[in-house]
């Protein structure tokens, strides 16, 4: 779908970092082997800049699915390597590997891939909404691109306001992840009501998906904590959640045949079959999983039996397949989920257990009996739904900064390779932004 675009994903990233959307169509480059910014960015490109965008953005999130994964508690490092070990450890200097782009995927960029995607999105939204319908050329929907640039420039927001501790965009200060957070609600307010403009039905049901996970994670952010989130903006993000139709997912796209910038970097870390380094293993916590005696497929793996480099077991994940696998950045579970986590906020016990019964029935597992469970108790439930039917999505490094969900191994553990498991919950925001942005002063 987006081949056409593959020259064009080299060159737009680098101008996108290095200019603001105000003034990136004055970029004079005197190279005549590059593309000049000005002869790119014209309405005649709309369409092939914002599937350029699209493609930023998947490139960036298979990065951090994989990064995400290591930090949380998904997966574990297996080679004998100190960059993948920080991954694992926990313990990211401001200079780690994490602070990449779309490079390899032995040590997954995370923060440039997505300031790059952010930035992509943003880009070409600003120009859009400069140019006029008459601009276009035949048969291009304006106002459906501007939906589409701003919900990808919202999950890109998204993914930095849940995995990163601050963040920064277009040079501008240091912002926390409720700013972030902030920020990417903007965006998808606009890519709802331009989605809905346009008739995209698909973009609108992004989005209005996106709200509702930036609604989740505003909730529960300071001044509110796990124990106490903003019931009017979880209420919210349930009736979002609500508008999102049964069978509705957008996947990112990869290629089995492309560079490493465009393969499934979780599957390459992971994967049982031809193509996978295994860099990395599931975690432990994972293994085994149950419901009622019977096995709960949901999270699929392979135990190889065997150990890697650094003495820890090898289990491959088998929820993508190939190095050509997609991967879902959006779904109607993950909304049946952030209802069932609404409903039972609110009181409402039925509402959210007749949601996890209708996950267990398309498991193949047995129904969750809730008789004589407290509200406390299916609530927990629906959160250890997440973790099970959101394995390796993008969710799960999300929710245990948003539930202070304890870290595992404990911090202090002694890690395999050397040192003890750190306290990072979170990347911290690295040196290329530090060094590179006036705003934000070293440390």
């Amino acid at each position: 779908m987006r081949t056409h675009v593959k020259m064009l994903w080299i060159a737009l990233p680098l101008v996108a970092m290095a200019l603001s959307c105000s003034d990136i169509t004055n970029l004079e480059q005197k190279d005549p082997s590059q593309i000049l910014a000005k002869d790119v960015y014209v309405p005649q490109q709309a369409t092939l800049l914002v599937n350029g965008a699209v493609g930023d953005f998947e490139c960036a999130f298979f990065r951090y699915v994989t990064a995400a994964g290591l930090l949380g508690d998904e997966l574990v490092n297996v080679i004998a390597n100190t960059g993948n070990y920080n991954y694992d450890r926990r313990s990211h200097p401001l200079t780690g590997a994490y602070a990449g782009g779309c490079g390899g995927n032995q040590q997954p960029g995370v923060y440039t891939s997505l300031s790059v995607a952010r930035a992509s999105a943003d880009t070409i939204l600003a120009r859009l909404e400069e140019w006029t319908d008459a601009q276009m050329p035949a048969g291009v929907n304006r106002t459906q691109l501007i939906g589409k640039a701003a919900a990808y420039a919202g999950y890109g927001l998204v993914l930095l306001g849940e995995g990163f501790c601050t963040a920064a965009i277009n040079v501008g200060p240091e912002l926390t992840p409720t700013q972030v957070f902030t920020e990417a609600r903007a965006r998808f307010d606009k890519a709802i009501d331009a989605a809905t403009t346009g008739g995209d039905a698909t973009t609108q049901a992004l989005a209005r998906l996106g709200r509702a996970r930036t609604l989740l994670n505003l909730a529960y952010a300071t001044p509110n904590t796990s124990a106490s989130p903003d019931l009017g903006l979880l209420a919210q993000a349930g009736a979002d959640a609500a508008l999102v139709p049964a069978g509705f997912v957008v996947n990112a796209v990869a290629s089995l045949t492309g560079t490493p910038r465009q393969q499934n970097t979780i599957f390459a870390h992971t994967g049982a079959g031809a193509g996978t380094s295994n860099y990395s293993s599931v975690d432990a916590t994972f293994t085994g999983l149950t419901f009622g005696g019977v096995p709960d497929r949901r999270v699929a793996l392979v135990d190889t039996g065997q150990v890697g480099a650094n003495g820890v077991r090898i289990r491959q994940q088998t929820k993508y397949a190939s190095l050509g696998a997609a991967a879902p950045i959006a779904r109607t579970t993950e909304a049946q989920l952030i209802i069932a986590e609404a409903d039972i906020v609110a009181g409402d016990r039925d509402g959210a257990v007749t949601i996890i019964n209708a996950l267990h029935t398309a498991a193949g597992i047995p129904a969750y009996d809730s008789t004589g469970q407290t509200s406390a108790q299916i609530l927990a439930q629906v959160r250890e739904e997440r973790r099970r039917e959101l394995f390796l999505e993008s969710q799960r490094l999300g929710d245990i900064r948003r539930l202070d969900l304890p870290l595992i191994p404990a911090i202090g553990t002694p890690f395999p390779g050397g040192g003890v498991y750190g306290d990072q919950r979170c990347f911290p925001l690295p040196a290329v932004e530090r060094n590179n942005n006036p705003n934000i002063p070293d440390v």
